[in-house]
């Protein structure tokens, strides 16, 4: 039922998408109906719906549109180009591994990108609901759009449009196991066609030609080569990034895996394919998930399912279909996407960790001003440079060991912690750096000259440090020295292996510091000293 809900939908959603892109109408389904097909078999999102998308037809046009072609089969052929280097480039991805980078797309990153696109991808549907004129743009530009032409309003297109969100609506809570969206769509194509409501002034799906797509090749110029390829790459990876997203969104509110990696592959396939049977770029879409998890889909299979019933539509289907009105898809959309909006998400950010609740709305802001792609790409910087300002600026605070128990503890936290006269034991909590080494630095000479009198032994513990730099080496270095300079030891627990191994080649004075020390057994270690003067960092 899943499977033939999003069927539904798509059928008018492909259509107005392959227009948007510059191509006929039937091209937009084939790309959805041969993606589908392939991401169930090699996808890894129960939810995810691939097809083409508002971000990539946009993309596509704004591009293609731009170079001179000499007919509409040249065009066709380079949008399928475009898709098929796509593709590749992912399936590239895919081999070496670079999946890793959806990883760099944090969860409240996530939450700011669903609510923001759902807000986005609802200002694309209402000037539907209005039967008014859409244009493209941001979230603002959709909705002044449809401020400014309010007086153009088509009092059927609306009604028809409030009908269907308010049948969909109590179905959905007195019928929750009934198919809402797909009684909705048949029930509206039927007035649709009694009442010839076309003829009214309601926007309708259209003709659409029937037929399956063939396979081709798709074969350019090699002048225009170069410039298809830059677009292919941008295409990439708007497809990949929004994808992936959204398969992390449904994964995270239905609590299952998804491999970033294997999206990769499931990527370049969908594209590949897509390509080269007629259709142009396509990508993980926000909009048909919602209406798939909506819908019940709980596995690969519903998009299996919508392909199937794709292929009867173009097969079979195309005249009732055509009577569709857009008026009840914007309904259908409207619903489907309201849950992506979670206050409650962001209101726990907010208690929680503001600098990941202002990564949200970073994210959420950005999507709505500037698009999905950009909008994700504006909450990953904003989450970099809130860790780089708190790495930058970290807390080092004074250890003490805990009474019956060899664990050491911030004192500031457990005062029952105990504290040696004549050992210090420090640690940063953020990893060590060039940006934050000289901080750290100073955050442990200030302890020193705090203590009165002066510790013997200065260990700082290194678990929070798995990767060092070279600045922060330098900093180590200037410390020791300074330290054996006033007949302070320097000891260093919980050293990582290849640290060690980068500290020993960097500078001869740490070659004695052994890895993987407890503090305890680098306090032993001290005590165990055989040099007397006890000033070397050794």
């Amino acid at each position: 039922m899943a499977g033939l809900t999003v069927a539904a939908f798509a059928v008018p959603e492909d259509m107005a998408y392959a227009s948007l892109a510059g191509l006929a109408p039937q091209h937009g389904l084939y790309a959805s109906l041969i993606s589908m097909l392939v991401y169930a078999c090699v996808g890894t999102s129960r939810q995810l719906s691939y097809g083409v998308t508002s971000a990539l037809s946009i993309m596509v046009a704004g591009s293609l549109g731009a170079m001179a072609f000499s007919s509409p089969d040249q065009y066709l052929a380079a949008a399928g180009f475009v898709a098929v280097m796509a593709g590749a480039m992912a399936i590239v991805a895919w081999a070496l591994r670079l999946g890793v980078i959806a990883n760099f797309v944090s969860e409240s990153v996530l939450t700011g990108f669903s609510a923001g696109a759902a807000l986005f991808i609802a200002s694309s549907q209402i000037s539907k609901l209005f039967g008014i004129e859409g244009v493209s743009g941001n979230f603002f530009d959709r909705i002044a759009n449809v401020l400014r032409n309010l007086g153009e309003t088509s009092g059927t297109t609306l009604a028809l449009g409030l009908v269907s969100l308010a049948v969909l609506l109590v179905l959905e809570e007195l019928l929750p196991r009934l198919p809402a969206a797909l009684l909705v769509v048949l029930g509206a194509i039927t007035v649709s066609w009694a009442f010839e409501l076309a003829e009214r002034g309601v926007h309708v799906a259209g003709s659409i030609p029937s037929g399956l797509p063939t396979p081709a090749i798709p074969t350019v110029d090699s002048s225009q080569a170069l410039d298809l390829v830059s677009l292919a790459f941008g295409v990439f990876l708007l497809s990949y990034i929004e994808g992936v997203s959204v398969a992390r969104t449904f994964a995270a509110r239905h609590r299952y895996p998804v491999d970033p990696n294997q999206e990769l592959l499931a990527n370049g396939l969908t594209n590949v394919a897509s390509g080269l049977f007629r259709g142009y770029s396509v990508g993980g879409s926000m909009s048909r998930s919602a209406v798939a998890d909506n819908a019940g889909a709980k596995t690969p299979a519903a998009g299996a399912v919508a392909a199937i019933l794709l292929g009867v539509v173009l097969l079979f289907l195309t005249a009732p279909f055509s009577y569709l009105p857009e008026a009840t898809l914007a309904a259908i959309v409207f619903v489907a996407v309201r849950h992506l909006v979670d206050i409650s998400a962001f209101r726990r950010l907010w208690t929680l960790s503001q600098p990941e609740f202002v990564a949200a709305l970073a994210t959420f802001g950005g999507v709505l001003v500037f698009g999905m792609l950009e909008g994700i790409i504006i909450g990953v910087i904003v989450t970099f440079v809130g860790l780089l300002i708190r790495s930058a600026a970290p807390q080092v605070p004074q250890l003490g060991r805990m009474p019956g128990s060899a664990e050491y503890v911030d004192v500031s936290h457990w005062p029952d912690a105990t504290v040696r006269d004549d050992v210090l034991v420090m640690r940063s909590n953020s990893g060590w750096f060039y940006a934050n080494a000289g901080v750290i630095r100073d955050e442990l000479m200030n302890a020193l000259a705090s203590r009165d009198p002066a510790p013997q032994l200065v260990v700082i513990d290194m678990a929070t440090a798995p990767l060092l730099d070279l600045g922060a080496i330098e900093i180590l270095t200037e410390l020791s020295e300074h330290l054996a300079n006033d007949g302070i030891a320097l000891r260093l627990a919980n050293l990582y292996a290849r640290n060690h191994e980068l500290l020993t080649k960097a500078h001869e004075g740490m070659a004695a510091q052994r890895p993987h020390l407890t503090v305890d057994e680098a306090i032993e270690s001290w005590e165990c000293r055989s040099d007397p003067a006890r000033t070397s960092i050794a």
